[in-house]
């Protein structure tokens, strides 16, 4: 069976940072048959490819029904290609019957592009992880 990684970074040679710390860390989880994929860092040109690999990768060996969860609370940045690669996740998520949630709180670094972006697309975009999974929490509490 295949298997992906927990985590995976991206340090690209240009732009990166600080130095020693990756534009862009994944990390996957997997909680009550959801796959969380939580990334910290920059979704940005530099990153986009990578974080797409990452994601269509995640798509393809995760349980059907696919329900799939983008944690973007530790992003710090996001531009044109970030956003374009939400767009193509949607799209490979729908693709395979699953649903997609955003995870981008108010205050956050991004949850001003994404809301601009949002309006222009409909992806559901929660507050936080526990609300991804509907009105009662992963223990099945509220």
């Amino acid at each position: 069976m295949l298997a992906q990684p927990a985590t995976s970074q991206v340090t690209p040679d240009t732009g990166a940072g600080e130095a020693g710390r990756p534009a862009l860390a994944v990390e996957t989880a997997t909680r009550e048959g959801t796959t969380i994929l939580t990334m910290r860092g920059r979704l940005v040109a530099d990153t986009a490819v990578t974080a797409e690999a990452r994601i269509l990768t995640t798509a393809v060996l995760s349980a059907r029904p696919l329900k799939l969860v983008l944690d973007l609370t530790e992003v710090d940045a996001i531009d044109q290609h970030g956003t374009g690669l939400l767009t193509k996740t949607r799209f490979t998520v729908r693709a395979a019957g699953g649903a997609l949630r955003l995870v981008a709180p108010p205050g956050g670094a991004v949850h001003p592009a994404l809301n601009r972006y949002l309006r222009r697309i409909t992806v559901p975009r929660l507050d936080d992880v526990p609300a991804a999974f509907g009105a009662q929490g992963p223990s099945g509490t509220r």
